[in-house]
């Protein structure tokens, strides 16, 4: 990660070429397609949004010559100008501004939100959508698969906006992180890591989880625009969730051993939902409780 970084910081051609490279290896390999936004947050974050818009503009150009080649399609970096080096470019912007990561988080939310707007605003019946494209997909599924997949549909449709607008603030926020830990890595040591630890978004977004929460359980009709953004204000709850945990570890000294089964928690399908919601949950009440400070005090007191 550090020679990637280096490389990054050597100068445009270099960044560009990371930049595009691995943004092409990422439609092989989509967790790849996070290196390539975090290249543009690192420039950004480094250097400024016009040494930042000159890489995007020159992996664009790139881009577009290696989809034609590769793939016949000119049109490829528009994706990735779309969801992924724009977001960065606004995000890492706001950070080096401000130094504020809470702020740039909600920032990464709020193309998530876009995103779920633009299904609400493009599609008459979004879960519809979903249901129809989903049911094309499954019949070339095998009989016993159908078997499983079909009564499910409609439930999984309905959650796919959502999840779909979650995705996209998640992929944004994990590029924001990397391209901050690459900066303290060779500007900061340790800075990417005191600053996540402190990570608290405030009352206002936790009361507004709580209300689609709310509306959410009532089962009200014509609300499905705001169930479709609960799925994103959990996941920002969650990444304050996991922030509280890594500062109450640091803070009492626990074993590291924590931190790895939170994260093999998140990863496993059988208990994946359950810790993501556990955590959403402690990152709400830590606006008002402060674990972090709680915990720390007390094991001060005890030594």
């Amino acid at each position: 990660m550090r020679f990637l970084a280096n490389t990054i910081m050597r100068g445009p051609m270099a960044a560009i070429l990371v930049t595009s490279v691995t943004a092409m290896l990422g439609l092989l390999l989509p967790p790849l397609g996070y290196l390539s936004a975090a290249a543009v947050g690192l420039v950004t974050l480094r250097l400024g949004l016009a040494e930042a818009g000159k890489v995007v503009a020159g992996a664009v150009l790139t881009t577009a010559v290696l989809g034609m080649v590769m793939l016949g399609n000119a049109l490829t970096p528009l994706a990735f100008l779309l969801v992924l080096w724009l977001p960065l470019l606004v995000t890492a912007w706001s950070l080096r501004r401000t130094s504020d990561l809470a702020r740039s988080l909600l920032l990464a939310g709020l193309f998530g939100v876009m995103v779920v707007l633009g299904f609400h605003v493009g599609v008459d019946d979004p879960a519809g959508w979903w249901r129809g494209l989903l049911q094309r997909m499954t019949e070339q599924a095998t009989a016993e698969q159908r078997e499983v997949l079909l009564p499910a549909l409609d439930e999984i449709a309905g959650l796919m906006t959502g999840m779909v607008g979650a995705a996209v603030a998640l992929g944004v926020a994990l590029s924001l992180f990397l391209a901050r830990w690459w900066q303290a890595m060779l500007f900061n040591p340790g800075g990417f890591g005191r600053e996540f630890r402190t990570l608290r978004l405030g009352r206002g977004p936790a009361l507004v989880t709580v209300l689609l929460l709310a509306l959410n359980w009532a089962q009200l009709p014509g609300i499905a625009l705001l169930g479709d953004l609960l799925p994103l204000a959990l996941l920002l709850s969650m990444v304050q969730g996991v922030a509280v945990v890594h500062g109450v570890v640091a803070g009492t000294g626990a074993k590291r051993g924590w931190l790895v089964a939170m994260y093999v928690m998140l990863l496993l399908p059988m208990v994946t939902t359950p810790t993501a919601l556990t955590l959403a949950v402690a990152g709400m009440v830590d606006n008002w409780m402060d674990f972090r400070a709680y915990f720390g005090a007390r094991n001060r007191n005890q030594q």
